[in-house]
């Protein structure tokens, strides 16, 4: 599936959250949320898009990472 966001995250790092997101690690948080807070994204400026990945769960957080993110 072809992306054609600037948004670009390395597939290593990817997989080390979606590692860690299946031990636990980030209880308490939404997908989406703990997708956001780990790779840092309130440094980034245009935060529209984000904002809806940050209140997203489940399926709905992982089609909007794939969507607004092209790994590498």
């Amino acid at each position: 599936m072809e992306n054609d966001s600037s948004l670009q995250i390395e597939r290593a790092a990817y997989e080390e959250f979606a590692r860690l997101w299946s031990l636990g690690s980030f209880e308490q948080q939404r997908l989406g949320q703990a997708f956001y807070n780990h790779f840092k994204l309130h440094k980034l400026t245009d935060q529209a898009a984000l904002r809806s990945l940050y209140e997203a769960d489940g399926e709905k957080a992982s089609g909007l990472i794939l969507r607004l993110f092209h790994l590498e």
